[in-house]
């Protein structure tokens, strides 16, 4: 039983790990572009945005304030 628990609970830790990995949320004047294998696929506007984890990654934060 107690090997079944400890596995519930690293079943548990990996799935917290790849939703915290998978949130991005973006400030407001800021814009990010995602990188999908190192290149270029698409911007994330300022606000709460979902990304594909350990594929996709943030590749630039762009200052868009003036």
């Amino acid at each position: 039983m107690l090997g079944f628990n400890i596995f519930v609970l690293a079943l548990l830790v990996l799935f917290v790990v790849l939703v915290i990995s998978a949130v991005k949320i973006v400030a407001q004047g800021y814009n990010y572009t995602i990188e999908r294998f190192g290149r270029y696929t698409r911007t994330l506007r300022p606000g709460l945005s979902l990304i594909i984890p350990f594929i996709d990654r943030i590749g630039h934060k762009l200052n868009m304030m003036e």
